[in-house]
């Protein structure tokens, strides 16, 4: 369980991070906001992936014990973080595609 809940430690950190570095590019529109745009995005991909473990590891841990009606607070949290974690990492990698598409070279 220690393992699990340092995962979605991680996953929440690395969530941060990426949320920090959209902000940023959002803030300072200089040369460097679109590789920050496409980095904050990673890592709220990793952070999904991240708190998709941890939560595959609670339900494996716990599936003798849980039904599906009882699933505590922690994996109703867990499972939405993750949700939203994809949905802003896609929707991120979405918005940069859509402003700068990936046939015009970067104008440093």
């Amino acid at each position: 369980m220690g393992l699990v809940r340092s995962v979605g430690a991680l996953a929440v950190v690395a969530a941060i991070f990426g949320l920090e570095l959209l902000m940023v590019s959002q803030v300072c529109e200089d040369k460097h906001s679109r590789p920050k745009w496409i980095m904050g995005s990673i890592l709220l991909l990793v952070s999904f992936v991240l708190s998709s473990g941890g939560l595959l590891g609670f339900v494996i841990l716990l599936r003798n014990q849980v039904t599906l009606i009882g699933f505590t607070l922690m994996f109703w949290c867990e499972f939405t973080a993750s949700f939203l974690f994809f949905l802003n990492a896609i929707s991120g990698l979405h918005i940069n595609s859509i402003t700068h598409p990936w046939e015009q070279p970067w104008k440093f």
